[in-house]
Parts: C-alpha cells; structure tokens; sequence
C-alpha cells in the first residue's frame, strides 16, 4: 500500500513540472512572436503579471484504472523565481519547482532533485531559454492550434510538435481572463488532467517571507 502511494505521489511530483512548464510558456517576454495576433494578444496580457497566487485542484483521470485522482492546495507563481505548490489534500506538501532545482519537502522529509540529472532535465533547460526571451522557441516546439478571445475570456490550445513533448502530452488547452483559470493536458496513454485555478491575486505584490523561505531551498 505504502509503495503504491509513493509511487502515485512521484507521478503527482513529475506532472508538476509540467504544468509548472505551462506556466512559463504563458508568461513568455512580449517579443514572443505568436502565431497569431490573438495568441499574441493573450500572451503580452499574461506576460505583464510577474506574481500571482492562487488556489488549485487538480483533477488526474487515469485511463488505465477508470479512476480520477484528485489533490488541491495554493500555488505562488513568481516569475522570477518559479512555482511553488502547496499541496494541502491528499497530502501536505511544498513542492518547489525552479530552473535549477525540484525540492519536495513535507512535515518530516525533503528531497531534492537537480534539474539537470532529472529525466525532464531538457524541459527545465527549455524554461531557461524562454525566460531569456528567446523567440523562436514557442514555433520550434509548440504549434498554436486554436486561439479565442470573447467578452467572457479567453482560450488557446497548443499541439507539441518536438519530439520531446509529444512523448508528454498530445495538446494542452488554457483558458482564463486576467489570469489563467484552467489547464487541462491531454496526456499520452489517454490520461486527462485537469487543474482548476480560483481565487487568483497579485497582491502582496512581493514573496511574503515563507515564500521566499521555500524559493531557497531550491537555491
């Protein structure tokens, strides 16, 4: 039983990475040139916010067993720093994602994993790339498939097309209105995940000193 539940939780650990991936990919520098002037719309309006804070559930369907998985808890999202997941159900647990570091830490444990001996090592390298404003990345591995902009929000679907990231995931849908309100990831083997973001703000507009404590660990 013991081994099962760890190893479902270093699933729960990996997904995080990419949706920490999508993310960046969301907050990309304007000088991003998207595919298409409402992708280029949505991205310079997400790209202007460098700190949010939000709840989230995230809702796992697994195919294989005809079952759904579902976790929830806070997330900080500093551009500057990287993703900070605060798991409060079915465990609790910080997980802490940075270009250079994964750091899971719970009341008794923590463990740390270099980016670069990780398996997802090129997605993080790939983070890096982005962050430094680097515009061809988006059309070297993404294809905008489908882009909308309404009075009530907006929604764009991506299409890996690198090899890489088709081994991930088959598409990755988002939708919101000032900030990201939902990712759902079309996961190779026909699993589904779904993340619901509410309650979403900016302020304080600086990590508070927790958070900033946390960020280290990943230093």
């Amino acid at each position: 039983m013991m081994a099962a539940i760890l190893n479902q939780h270093k699933k729960r650990f990996n997904f995080v990475l990419l949706a920490t991936f999508v993310f960046w990919v969301l907050s990309l520098s304007v000088t991003v040139q998207a595919a298409s002037p409402q992708a280029e719309q949505i991205f310079k309006q997400l790209s202007q916010t460098t700190l949010v804070r939000a709840k989230f559930e995230q809702q796992k369907k697994l195919a294989s067993l005809q079952k759904t998985f579902v976790s929830n808890g806070d997330v900080v999202f500093a551009k500057s720093n990287g993703v900070l997941w605060q798991l409060q159900r079915p465990v609790q647990a910080d997980l802490v994602v940075t270009p250079k570091k994964l750091v899971q830490k719970t009341a008794n444990t923590m463990s740390q994993l270099d980016v670069g001996k990780s398996p997802y090592g090129s997605v993080a390298t790939l983070f890096l790339q982005l962050m430094s404003g680097n515009s061809a990345l988006l059309d070297q591995h993404f294809t905008v498939n489908k882009t909308s902009i309404t009075a009530q929000g907006w929604s764009i679907s991506l299409r890996p097309k690198s090899s890489l990231f088709k081994k991930l995931f088959v598409q990755v849908d988002v939708q919101g209105q000032q900030y990201v309100n939902q990712i759902v990831i079309a996961e190779q083997g026909r699993n589904i995940t779904t993340i619901h973001f509410s309650q979403q703000h900016s302020q304080p507009a600086a990590l508070t000193t927790d958070e900033q404590a946390l960020f280290q660990l990943a230093k």
